[in-house]
């Protein structure tokens, strides 16, 4: 267990929300296609940053989006549960729920949520630890849509974005005053309800949402309640600006069930000998950004964001007959960002330049001491796009960050610790009209050691300021199509790593060399016009280029993932899916040099069923793990297992007004 530290900066909370490096992914939304699924692109029709809703533009990578139809037809109650089913990515969990689950993308194993950035609004919700952000502060029933942009990206979004980048964009206000309530309950005595309403009066918009989520779990002790609300005004009345503000507001508390022994496992998965571990959390996230539209061809946008979270749990010692030494920890966290940014559009070419400011810092409380870590970032970018021709488009950006990091532990003065790092991007994609397009670019992309990775204190203090970013370089190709009644395409990629960090032997360390080859794939066929299906393959092998194990795969990593599914549209009442995912075996993790074995692959199965009733109310169900596969999410040792839930089934109510 790895803790960091650092100290608390009180900054203006009048400043609020956004990453400009938002502004530099202008997202291309694929045709239309017959059935309601998460699509790849195919054609530029829109772009995700407000900025930009009027801009056609592409990105030289895999993004797969997964729309408000989707998200609604899905019946998911939390972004993990959406993302597993629609889009095929990889999460492990210790906690038996969806809160505290670490995503996976790229060929990453541990700490895999340090190389997937996640983005609210264009605010960035990684903190500058090892922490895991909390998947359901963020109230589905408040989300407009999902992209997922696949591979390096750290030259439009800076550091974590080394595997991918999630994108969640909430409700925008329409004229039209509109709401939803969604209700739902479950296997495990699970809960959930959400409320959501946006509208807009003249050049004033607004949106509220509230949310409770309760669940006593699949395992003992593994219990979950959240309660969150917010609310977002929007200013739209003029041709020259647009602004707005948003806070959003969540609060939980959660079992921690804590691991099983192989024996322990094969009696009563559900089992858990932990059973006083537990957590708190309260967030705020502020944020806000206005857009100032200059000239014809010239705009300017400033966006920033404050977040304020406070965990805190408490963990005994179980090796006796009775509980006993109870570690106690509380951690503050304030994550304050601006991004300014000016944007220059005319026929062909599309450029933005910019800068983002981070401060990040963390204070921590245990039963052993204080501790405070800060991190501070500057950054300078640039993007441009030029259509060649009608059908060639070319690509580029590129980034320059400086970092300093500092904390005191035990009331002593760290080093601090100071770098700078690089990154870049060509592309070029070639569009065949309605059909479809193909695409290639090279990229470099990096990621700074977490805090925590630079101090360790457990089981004793450890500092290395000599631990390097991870730095790298992808190349990716890729191709999107569409003839008929099909949609295929993919792309496949190869990144070269250097200085990969990994947790052995009570501290943590560079590797020499990484290497990561690998293909996504997808195919949709609208098989009539009731039946659809969709085919999504990933496959990567990941593996260490050098040193003491070289020729090792990286743990924790599945070389092979498959998600199918179908979907029937009975009548225009009745739509039924039923899917299956494939997650291959994997070693475990901190097993570098693969001697320990490996976790038995496993195929979930679901199902789900959507009735419209009438205009207003729609009813659905949702069965997960049909078969009640007894599996392994993840694990840390051949004894330190940690089961993933068993058969889960939901019925739900949602009511539009």
């Amino acid at each position: 267990m790895e803790y960091t530290l650092t100290r608390k900066i009180f900054l203006p909370i009048a400043v609020l929300s956004t990453v400009s490096s938002s502004l530099l992914s202008p997202l291309l939304i694929a045709e239309e296609l017959a059935s309601p699924e998460p699509v790849d692109i195919l054609a530029s029709t829109l772009v995700s940053a407000p900025r930009f809703m009027d801009v056609d533009t592409n990105i030289a990578s895999r993004v797969q989006l997964i729309d408000a139809e989707t998200i609604a037809n899905s019946g998911a109650t939390d972004l993990v549960q959406l993302l597993r089913h629609e889009a095929n990515i990889h999460f492990r969990s210790t906690s038996g729920n969806s809160a505290q689950s670490e995503v996976s993308m790229g060929g990453f194993g541990e700490n895999s949520g340090q190389r997937v950035l996640i983005i609210l609004d264009g605010q960035r919700l990684n903190t500058a630890d090892l922490a895991q952000i909390n998947w359901l502060s963020i109230p589905l029933g408040l989300v407009e849509s999902v992209e997922v942009i696949h591979g390096g990206q750290s030259a439009l979004y800076g550091n974590n974005a080394v595997g991918g980048v999630i994108k969640i964009n909430t409700r925008r206000p329409t004229e039209n005053a509109s709401g939803q309530f969604q209700v739902s309950g479950g296997s495990f005595d699970s809960y959930n309800a959400q409320m959501s309403y946006s509208g807009r009066t003249g050049g004033l918009g607004y949106s509220v949402h509230a949310q409770h989520d309760e669940t006593d779990g699949y395992r003992d002790n593994s219990q979950y309640e959240a309660n969150a609300g917010g609310v977002k005004l929007s200013w739209m009345g003029s041709d020259w600006l647009d602004a707005y503000v948003a806070v959003n507001a969540v609060d939980s508390e959660y079992g921690l069930p804590g691991p099983l022994t192989r024996a322990e496992f094969s009696a009563d998965p559900t089992f858990s000998k932990e059973y006083e571990n537990f957590g708190e959390e309260q967030i705020v996230y502020y944020r806000a950004g206005l857009d100032l539209y200059l000239t014809d061809t010239l705009s300017f946008a400033v966006d920033s964001g404050y977040t304020d979270r406070e965990v805190y749990a408490i963990y005994y010692d179980y090796s006796g007959p009775t509980p006993s030494f109870p570690f106690e920890l509380t951690s503050e966290y304030s994550i304050f960002s601006i991004s300014p940014s000016l944007t220059f559009s005319m026929d062909s070419v599309t450029a933005v330049v910019g800068v983002d400011y981070y401060d990040d810092a963390v204070d921590v409380s245990t039963t052993y001491g204080d501790s405070e870590y800060a991190r501070e970032t500057f950054a300078g970018f640039g993007s441009v796009s030029y259509s060649l021709t009608e059908n060639w488009m070319l690509t580029a950006s590129a980034r320059y960050e400086e970092v300093a990091t500092d904390g005191v532990n035990g009331g002593v003065d760290l080093a601090q610790v100071e770098d700078d790092q690089y990154a870049w991007s060509l592309g070029a994609i070639r569009q065949y009209e309605a059909t479809g397009r193909i695409y290639g670019t090279v990229r470099r992309f990096y990621r700074y050691p977490a805090t925590d990775e630079i101090l360790v204190y457990f089981p004793s203090l450890s500092f290395n300021p000599e631990l390097n970013a991870e730095n790298g370089y992808e190349l990716e190709l890729g191709a999107d199509w569409s003839i008929r009644d099909v949609s295929v395409g993919g792309r496949v990629y190869q990144q070269w790593m250097q200085d990969e960090i990994i947790y052995a032997n009570y501290t943590n360390m560079n590797l020499d060399e990484t290497n990561r080859l690998g293909a996504d794939l997808y195919l949709n066929w609208q098989i009539n016009e009731a039946l659809s299906a969709r085919f999504d393959y990933s496959w990567v092998n990941a593996e260490i280029g050098d040193g003491v194990f070289d020729g090792s795969a990286i743990p924790l990593v599945p070389e092979h993932k498959i998600r199918y599914w179908l979907h029937y549209q009975a009548n225009e009442s009745i739509r039924l899916s039923a899917g299956a995912t494939y997650t291959h075996d994997l070693y475990i993790g901190g097993d570098f040099a693969n001697t320990s074995g490996a976790l038995s692959d496993y195929i979930l199965v679901d199902l789900s069923a959507r009735i419209r009733v009438n205009e207003q109310m729609e009813l659905f169900v949702t069965v997960d793990n049909l078969l009640d596969k007894k599996y392994v999410s993840t694990a840390f040792d051949v004894d330190v297992l940690y089961p993933g839930a068993g058969r889960s089934a939901k019925l739900g109510m949602l009511w539009k007004f």
